[in-house]
């Protein structure tokens, strides 16, 4: 038995001895590592979560128009930063560069103003950063770019319309002659004084008396037609009879003719030069969609000797032109209001005259404003 302990004890002294032995093995090849010729590993970069960029507000611009882009970059750590601002599709493929490569301080709004031509749709503006490390931004924020139709060509211009109301001054008598241009602006010489509408008022009538029947027959679009294209004042009677003054006033509120009074007679309503100008210009929409053709065909076809003035002026140049004249007495007034439309130009245009000395001065008046408005 004594030997069996003897035995079993120095057979424990061993292994102890030999897992000892394992054990510093193991730990001399953690401490004395084999020498390698592999470059360290670099230290890591530090978190990105601090520098971040804002677009300020979405923008809408016209196609080839100028537009104002605000945006900030801004990162806790402070410094300069390089930036970059695009336009993007919602996808995210850039369509414009807009700013490359300029060196900002952090948490400094920047503005960038210029031009933006891009075909008419939606897209973002989206700011890109990197910090001195070569970090980039951990969030950029973008705002919506909406670009528009670009607008259609200025007519009249600045200088045209300076020189039409010179001119316009210069005549004897009253003159008072309104425009509202391609792009919706109105400007005008004497534009607010009232004058007698004669058969001016005649484009009202029509589209009032059009605006109460989804249908109208055949005799009463001969009357119409009469009334229109050859200034008949007996069709004019007719058609009042149906549209009487009341017709007038809501079509006139309608269109926000905040001037506009009626008479007597339909002949001897009165307006001024500026709602006359925007009347003739914004027609269409007041004319249920059913009759456009037939309105557009009327105040279209108007009698040559009746053409004076506007059309005169405006047809040579490649104007469709949409308009009434009206005058009384020896043509001591005379006046016309218009509506001009080439490519995508569409201008509204009304002179009006009154103590003319002859016959055509007042003829001479309108056209002379016509041709300086339309003057390139």
């Amino acid at each position: 038995m004594a030997t069996f302990w003897v035995a079993l004890g120095t057979a424990g002294l061993l292994a102890v001895v030999a897992a000892c032995a394992g054990h510093m093995t193991n730990a001399g090849a953690q401490t004395l590592p084999a020498a390698s010729s592999a470059s360290p590993s670099p230290p890591a970069s530090p978190s990105n979560e601090t520098l971040a960029t804002t677009v300020l507000g979405a923008v809408t611009v016209h196609s080839g128009r100028s537009a104002r882009v605000r945006y900030r970059a801004d990162d806790t750590a402070g410094g300069s930063l390089t930036v970059d601002l695009l336009v993007t599709t919602r996808d995210g493929l850039v369509r414009r560069r807009l700013v490359s490569g300029k060196v900002v301080q952090a948490g400094v709004e920047q503005v960038w103003r210029g031009r933006i031509r891009l075909r008419r749709g939606r897209y973002l503006l989206v700011a890109r950063a990197t910090d001195a490390s070569g970090r980039r931004e951990a969030t950029a924020t973008p705002a919506g770019l909406r670009v528009l139709r670009s607008l259609p060509a200025l007519v009249p211009t600045a200088r045209a319309r300076r020189a039409a109301f010179a001119w316009a001054a210069r005549r004897a008598g009253q003159v008072a002659v309104a425009v509202v241009d391609s792009r919706g602006n109105a400007y005008g010489y004497n534009a607010r004084r009232p004058f007698i509408t004669a058969s001016t008022v005649k484009a009202m009538l029509l589209v009032a008396y059009l605006r109460r029947h989804d249908t109208v027959s055949d005799g009463m679009r001969a009357t119409l037609t009469r009334m229109i294209t050859v200034s008949d004042n007996a069709s004019a009677d007719a058609v009042y009879a149906s549209v009487g003054r009341s017709g007038l006033k809501r079509l006139a509120r309608l269109a926000h003719m905040s001037s506009f009074r009626t008479g007597g007679r339909w002949i001897l309503c009165r307006v001024d030069a500026a709602d006359m100008a925007r009347f003739f210009r914004d027609m269409e929409q007041y004319v249920p969609r059913a009759h456009r053709r037939f309105a557009r065909r009327l105040l279209s076809s108007i009698v040559s000797y009746q053409s004076w003035g506007i059309p005169a002026v405006a047809r040579p140049l490649g104007y469709r032109v949409y308009f009434k004249a009206g005058w009384l007495g020896n043509w001591t007034l005379a006046g016309e209001a218009a509506r001009l439309e080439r490519d995508r130009v569409r201008v509204g245009i009304a002179v009006f005259t009154d103590h003319n000395a002859t016959g055509d001065y007042g003829k001479e008046t309108v056209a002379g404003v016509t041709a300086r408005l339309l003057r390139r």
